[in-house]
């Protein structure tokens, strides 16, 4: 058989299914990247190189310091993860996870960073004790608790599995991949499309699916984090080219302006443009500034929550090939810009009546992948302000110590 019949024959076969097309054939998935979740190897090789440099010798210390990070600290693992909204009777188990997760994680970075080996003991003592503890999840605050934990997790995992020292191995990796499958993964895989919820919620839970996907080495999962996300980000983030309202969420809302917790408010500028109006009851009227989150008029932490899950996402996306950066741009960065202005000038009349809870503010390092990523491409002023303020950066949720990892000069 010639040559050229033989490849007639394989693409025929190709084509009926009995021949499957090994790894790295045309039509095979991309093999992922590790470790590839927020950060790789040669970042961190970067950041541990530079150690004693700005910025990252302030985070670097005040990772050190964090309480999270104590070798002294043991894990406090819970069966059972019954997780109610705030103030309604949540079990110690929900704020041990995520303490826990968040502990896994810092003592991997340190791990890595200083090649201690105690860290690494700590950051598996962590994955071990949940991943053979935990069996059950519930309650309202569920979905959101799985998301958040299971970011930290993973990316834990992803730094000890792929930088274990020679003829040292990970004997319980497989208990701790089933715990994401069954206990984290059905939760954050489809999003939480319940009526009325808030947008930052789906956006946690897209970031999560996709870092799950990452360390399971599961293209599916991968995918349909992506998918929940690029869903989510139309609805989530406003720009001015989408008419005079926002994008509705999917399932739609009753009252979109009361979603966006829209006050009606008489105080209109004379000078805006009738479509940039919309009327509420007894002819008030809502304004919508580009760059507005679903929450923005809820607080600033949320909406920040919001901006930090989106560029997670992109970070490991774009770690491992597929690049989200560009198509995120126009809403990312007028968001970034406008909530960053809102923590350090206050609130302007014309947005949110005025007013915007200042109970809370954004978690420590939220913006250093805006930065770092666009600032080249586009003006970012109070971006750049926001970031050197939030600098050397902790940990708030599941946003953690993002100057140490993914700082760039400002």
């Amino acid at each position: 058989m010639t040559k050229k019949s033989l490849m007639v024959l394989m693409a025929c076969l190709l084509a009926t299914g009995l021949l499957i097309a090994p790894q790295g054939q045309a039509g095979a998935a991309p093999k992922f990247k590790h470790p590839g979740v927020l950060v790789t190897r040669a970042q961190l090789n970067h950041v541990r190189a530079r150690l004693k440099r700005r910025p990252f010798k302030q985070a670097f210390a005040a990772l050190k310091k964090d309480p999270l990070a104590s070798l002294k600290a043991k894990p406090h693992p819970w069966a059972r993860s019954i997780c109610e909204p705030y103030g309604a009777g949540s079990n110690g188990g929900c704020r041990a996870e995520l303490h826990d997760a968040n502990a896994a994680y810092a003592t991997a970075l340190l791990w890595y960073l200083t090649k201690d080996r105690r860290y690494l003991a700590k950051s598996a003592q962590y994955m071990n004790s949940w991943s053979r503890t935990l069996k059950e999840r519930g309650g309202g605050d569920a979905p959101l608790q799985a998301g958040w934990a299971a970011i930290s997790w993973t990316r834990a995992a992803e730094i000890a599995r792929y930088s274990l020292p020679k003829k040292v191995k990970w004997k319980t990796v497989g208990r701790f991949e089933n715990m994401l499958r069954k206990y984290y993964l059905p939760w954050t895989i489809n999003g939480f499309h319940d009526r009325g919820m808030n947008g930052n919620w789906d956006l946690a839970l897209a970031d999560a699916t996709v870092d799950m996907g990452v360390f399971l080495d599961d293209r599916r999962v991968f995918d349909q984090g992506i998918k929940v996300m690029r869903s989510r980000v139309p609805a989530y983030f406003y720009l001015r080219s989408d008419g005079a309202r926002p994008h509705p969420p999917t399932p739609p809302v009753q009252d979109l302006d009361a979603y966006w917790y829209q006050p009606c408010s008489e105080t209109i500028d004379p000078g805006e443009p009738e479509d940039a109006k919309r009327p509420c009851a007894g002819g008030q009227h809502v304004r919508y500034l580009n760059g507005q989150t679903q929450e923005t008029c809820r607080d600033r932490l949320h909406a920040t929550y919001g901006i930090a899950a989106v560029m997670q996402l992109a970070e490991t996306a774009k770690i491992q090939g597929r690049d989200l950066f560009t198509e995120l741009r126009p809403r990312i960065t007028a968001a970034s810009e406008l909530t960053s202005r809102l923590n350090l000038s206050g609130v302007p009349a014309n947005l949110c009546g005025g007013k915007i809870n200042k109970d809370t503010g954004p978690p420590a390092s939220a913006f250093e992948i805006v930065w770092q990523e666009y600032h080249k491409k586009v003006e970012l002023p109070w971006t750049k302000r926001m970031v050197l303020k939030q600098r050397p950066g902790t940990v708030h949720e599941f946003v953690a110590w993002e100057t140490l990892t993914n700082a760039r000069a400002a």
